[in-house]
Order: C-alpha cells, then sequence, then structure tokens
C-alpha cells in the first residue's frame, strides 16, 4: 500500500499494484495534480509524477514511460497489468495512436509507440 496525497489535504492508501497508468492531469481536470488511473476510476494526486513513480517502484511496481498519440506527455504506465498490446486503429483510437494497451476488456489505452516498440517497452520493464 502507498499513500496518495490528494488535493485538499486528503490522503488515500491505494495498493500500487492496482495502479494502472498515471500522468500529469490536463488543466481541464484538475490543473498542477497528477492523474492515476486504476480500474476504471480516476485518482487525482498533489504529489509529482516522479514523486508517485518513486513510491510505486519502491513497492515493486515496473514502469513503462509511453506517449500519447497527440502532446508532449509521458504516460507512467504499470507494466505488470498491460494484458496485451494490439496495433492502433484509427477508426476508433486517434489517428497517431499506434497501439492499443489492453488492461480488460473495457480498460484500454492509446499510445504512439508501435506494437513492437510497446512489447519492447513492457519487456523492458518487467526484467
Amino acid at each position: 500500500m502507498i499513500v496518495i496525497k490528494m488535493p485538499g489535504g486528503g490522503i488515500e492508501y491505494v495498493n500500487a499494484g492496482d495502479i494502472l497508468w498515471m500522468r500529469n492531469a490536463f488543466p481541464s481536470e484538475w490543473k498542477g495534480a497528477v492523474m492515476i488511473r486504476i480500474g476504471s476510476d480516476r485518482l487525482y494526486s498533489i504529489e509529482t509524477l516522479e514523486e508517485l513513480k518513486n513510491k510505486l517502484i519502491g513497492d515493486g511496481v515496473r514502469i513503462a514511460t509511453f506517449s500519447p498519440p497527440e502532446g508532449k506527455l509521458h504516460m507512467l504506465i504499470n507494466a505488470k497489468n498491460i494484458r496485451e498490446v494490439e496495433p492502433g486503429n484509427p477508426i476508433i483510437y486517434h489517428e497517431r495512436a499506434r497501439a492499443v494497451l489492453v488492461f480488460s476488456f473495457k480498460v484500454k489505452l492509446a499510445v504512439r509507440e508501435t506494437p513492437e516498440e510497446a512489447a519492447g517497452l513492457i519487456s523492458t520493464a518487467l526484467t
């Protein structure tokens, strides 16, 4: 379990292995926060992405860094929770999404990396 410092001073205890991915929040979400995806839920933290990454690594989570289809953000992904990598489909996902990380039937994440690059990043994180 790790402690997530929430906006407003609250704290949340989270099983680090349940975290799917995290990234800096968009200003329209919660400016200055980090968005943490757990299943179909989102948490927001006032801690930096680097601080949260260090907490996860300290708890044994294997992190891989991916790029979203657009923008300059970096997403930190819990590599152990990725079940499959699919090719991107521009009809369903952003036109620059070259791969889709599958966490569950309903939870997927489009990324800019190719399926081969994604598989390599996952493999490196897990070794």
